[in-house]
């Protein structure tokens, strides 16, 4: 449909939403603004000029440090423009020189950004703010409402037919499912066993992937969690310092949900009634769930810190939606061979 060489532009405007979506990872968990105040260092508080807002190359060119301070720079906002930059080139490619479905590179470049800044936010916060949630769930059922009946890598499967009805489904399976997980596990362990957040963000999956392609991105992120999480939990376990681990054996564990405020919980989600209520102000928002028993969870700074051997859920959910999205063709052939293969 392009020409090859006009994948640069989808690496511009990758780069270019990218810097935006470094601005979300900021201030969404910390309530603030998006728009005001306008970008500046967060350490000296200088506003940005123009020559410090070119996606990628301000962070070069100054060496990873404020222009003005010298502050370093955290290399996540060089590797968010980087990540969203390479994903959007190759779903510019796929879909807009390879295939020729434009509505189709628009929801999944901004599916892909959304996952994107879930994956940094929950990573650093352990939080994964409604209106990512809210968006991914929205951008779901657009893209099957709006490109109802065009193929897609799961279409051999009458689950995984594009229409509005199946993304209706595929959000519900997903929140239905990780719900029951979330039950299970808190009533047979005594502790939570899935956080709010990977049941609103696995429903916005089911969605946009339908519930096959949810399926084997739940199952990419089980193996990816396994593994990654595993090295990473030894990794920061040596990296904590002898203070830090003596304070946390000092430090008793948060008493888990009650089994009843989990159930309404689940039941809002599965309803998408949390969604409807992240549209409201933001402080009629912070009313309903106090009337409902759901208070709004609150971000800690130093919550990193805190728990340095913990590792969300939520950013394995994110990189197995954002390999399902890119490579499901290939994903989509090795499930039809494996259903041969056992005889189905």
């Amino acid at each position: 449909m392009l020409p090859l060489w006009s994948i640069v532009f989808g690496v511009a405007f990758g780069a270019a939403v990218g810097s935006f979506l470094n601005v979300l990872v900021y201030r969404l968990p910390r309530n603030l603004s998006i728009a005001f105040p306008p970008s500046h260092c967060p350490t000296c508080g200088h506003r940005l000029g123009i020559r410090d807002l070119f996606p990628l190359l301000s962070y070069l060119a100054q060496g990873g440090k404020c222009r003005y301070c010298r502050a370093p720079i955290p290399i996540r906002y060089f590797l968010v423009e980087l990540w969203n930059a390479s994903v959007w080139a190759w779903l510019w490619h796929q879909w807009l020189i390879v295939g020729e479905s434009p509505l189709r590179f628009v929801f999944y470049a901004l599916a892909a950004s959304v996952l994107i800044a879930i994956f940094f936010i929950d990573l650093q916060h352990y939080i994964i703010p409604d209106e990512l949630n809210a968006a991914l769930l929205i951008l779901g059922l657009l893209h099957a409402g709006l490109l109802r009946g065009m193929p897609t890598d799961w279409d051999w499967a009458s689950l995984g037919v594009l229409n509005l009805r199946n993304a209706a489904l595929g959000a519900l399976i997903g929140a239905g499912l990780f719900s029951l997980i979330a039950i299970l596990g808190r009533v047979a362990f005594r502790k939570d066993a899935m956080g709010h957040g990977d049941i609103k963000l696995v429903r916005g999956m089911g969605a946009l992937l339908l519930t096959p392609g949810m399926l084997v991105a739940f199952g990419i992120s089980i193996a990816t969690g396994a593994i990654l999480g595993g090295l990473w939990t030894l990794w920061r376990a040596r990296q904590a310092s002898a203070v830090v681990r003596a304070e946390n054996a000092d430090t008793e564990p948060p008493p888990p949900e009650p089994i009843g405020s989990l159930m309404l919980a689940c039941a809002l989600y599965t309803l998408w009634v949390d969604a409807m209520i992240t549209l409201l102000p933001r402080r009629l928002q912070q009313r309903v769930y106090a009337s409902l028993g759901q208070p709004e969870e609150e971000l800690a700074d130093d919550a990193f810190e805190e728990t340095p051997t913990m590792l969300p859920f939520g950013p394995f959910l994110a990189i197995g939606a954002l390999i399902v999205m890119l490579f499901g063709n290939a994903f989509s052939g090795w499930v039809q061979a494996y259903f041969a293969w056992a005889g189905f």
